[in-house]
């Protein structure tokens, strides 16, 4: 539960940075509508745009959770309904108004970090690896051989796991009742008995009336002793002697099945209440929502939000939810997102309507809960994979070279206008043409597959990891300069050259060299890349398996550039 609820968690701070960057442009926009009304209070388009533009705040403040700041932009659209009714005001009512929509919004300007729901960290700090959680997975590993849990205890340290060894069977059921662990890893056998193992696994599971995920481990690779993990409702089931990067791929797996995936839905509705209603199921079943009630930002919010579905009712006053989706088919950039009508309209006609104009389904109100998020759920599902199978590489699950180009150029951008640093990394595996000629391309994948696993436990969420090619993996620091991220991968290489890497009955280790350079060396996305890779070079011939650092030695057009390794 709390896993989910951190998921969750880090998908609205990701939203709320969205919009706390996008504020400033969208203060100005309500000052300039302003300004047009002052100019021309006869303005009537000037006047319907400055509070289409306070309502849109009023909504959208408190949906990322402003709620000082879209409690007041309620107020102040309140104040303009009046107006909108073909009352006036007096030009010292139109003066004090706008002192005070100025001042406000002004202030808030100065003060958005103290109204912020989550607080920003300093400009160039960043919290350390393992992961901005404190939580590790807890994982007991339950085995009377002490040797093989000694090296199976040391491999998930470096991915990122809390192994604890239990080595009497007795002891296991006293440890989950003590603290409940997210996995549990046992051998079969024990002195108590040939299946002891499986047994002790159904007397927890009744005693605690739970189930924890549970992975089986056995000198037999026999069919009798797989089926009879699989009848005790085993996750995973490894001979020994266990190969360790493919034990925890498959609780990566197990781990992350029931977490919820923060889909994100954007609901179009003019009612307000009900439109609410149904973010609250969403939201409670671990969905991102944004709640739109004035359809002509419809465009301007997809851009930044992202949707992964919409949801949409079919009658609204300005236009129709059909017209809204036909306006978006028009867009290639949004030709693949799932629509879903969701509307009383009972009429089969209308309904083939909402189809034909792109919906790819409708659902008739009222609905369940369960229905509605089920429905919901594996429509964004598919969209995602298929946006996964265009963003991301095949065989490490990490955004492509393609994507982490994109990544990096918005990113900079970003970093500009908040006047915040960035760094890039730039990685290769050392002498990974030996790994594929002498144990195969298959077991060079798994090499890179475990790099990737590392990287993605080991740094941040908001880092962005990407295999840029071959052996070349590419990673984005936001908010943080070159020395700091150079001092975060470096625990990540330190830990990954300790990886037991296997081939057949060999084992064998790997290392990486990096390069690093940040906003300070340039500014330019393939420049910046250029100087990475450089850096990358210099840790190739100084010796390998280390981390070189680009510092500037001139700010001009054809900067110098010093490494320091």
């Amino acid at each position: 539960m709390l896993d989910k609820q951190d998921s969750l968690h880090e998908k609205l701070r990701a939203l709320e940075q969205v919009f706390l960057q996008k504020l400033p442009s969208k203060f100005d926009e309500i000052f300039d509508a302003l300004n047009q009304y002052i100019a021309d209070p006869k303005n009537k388009e000037a006047l319907g745009l400055l509070h289409r533009h306070l309502h849109t705040m009023a909504g959208s403040a408190g949906t990322f959770g402003f709620e000082a700041l879209g409690a007041q932009a309620r107020i102040f659209e309140s104040r303009l309904k009046p107006l909108l009714k073909d009352e006036t005001w007096s030009d010292a009512e139109l003066s004090e108004y706008a002192h005070d929509i100025h001042d406000y919004f002004s202030s808030a300007l100065l003060n958005l970090d103290k109204d912020a729901p989550i607080a920003e960290q300093p400009k160039g700090q960043r919290k350390d690896p393992v992961h901005e959680s404190d939580h590790n997975q807890l994982i007991y590993l339950v085995d009377d051989d002490n040797g093989q849990n000694q090296a199976i205890v040391t491999q998930l340290e470096h991915f990122g796991y809390e192994p604890v060894c239990i080595e009497q069977l007795k002891d296991l059921a006293i440890a989950v009742a003590t603290r409940r662990p997210d996995a549990i890893v046992i051998e079969l056998s024990f002195p108590e008995g040939k299946n002891a193992g499986i047994d002790e696994i159904k007397r927890i599971e009744q005693l605690q009336r739970l189930r924890i995920p549970t992975i089986f481990v056995s000198k037999s690779s026999s069919f009798e002793s797989r089926l009879l993990a699989v009848k005790a409702k085993g996750d995973g089931y490894f001979t020994k002697p266990v190969d360790v990067v493919a034990l925890t791929e498959r609780m990566d797996s197990l781990l992350q099945r029931d977490q919820n995936k923060g889909y994100r839905v954007l609901i179009v509705d003019d009612d307000v209440v009900t439109s609410r209603y149904y973010s609250e199921v969403l939201r409670n079943a671990g969905m991102t929502v944004f709640l739109l009630n004035d359809p002509t930002q419809i465009l301007s919010v997809m851009t930044d939000f992202r949707p992964e579905l919409l949801l949409l009712d079919i009658y609204m006053p300005l236009c129709s939810g059909v017209e809204l989706s036909r306006m978006i088919r028009q867009d290639n950039s949004y030709v693949d997102v799932p629509i879903v009508f969701l509307s009383s309209e009972n009429d089969m006609a209308n309904q083939l309507d909402a189809v034909r104009a792109g919906a790819d389904d409708f659902i008739m109100k009222p609905v369940s809960q369960e229905y509605l998020v089920s429905s919901l759920s594996t429509r964004a599902e598919r969209y995602r994979s298929l946006r996964s199978l265009i963003m991301r590489d095949g065989l490490t699950g990490l955004y492509n070279h393609t994507a982490i180009k994109e990544h990096l150029a918005s990113e900079i951008l970003q970093a500009r206008r908040k006047q915040a640093p960035l760094a890039l990394a730039m990685i290769d595996l050392d002498y990974f043409k030996r790994v594929n000629d002498q144990y195969g391309h298959a077991t060079g994948d798994q090499v890179l597959r475990t790099l990737a696993r590392i990287l993605r436990q080991r740094l941040r969420r908001s880092d962005i990891v990407g295999r840029y090619g071959g052996e070349e993996f590419a990673i984005v620091f936001p908010d943080t300069d070159a020395a700091t991220a150079r001092r975060v991968l470096d625990q990540v290489r330190t830990a990954f050259a300790k990886v037991s890497q296997h081939a057949e009955n060999e084992e064998f280790f790997v290392t990486f060299s990096a390069g690093v350079a940040d906003l300070e060396n340039t500014i330019d996305p393939d420049a910046l890349f250029d100087i990475a890779d450089s850096a990358m070079y210099a840790s190739k011939q100084a010796g390998r398996n280390r981390i070189t650092l680009a510092e500037s030695l001139q700010t001009l057009d054809n900067p110098v550039y010093k490494l320091s390794v």
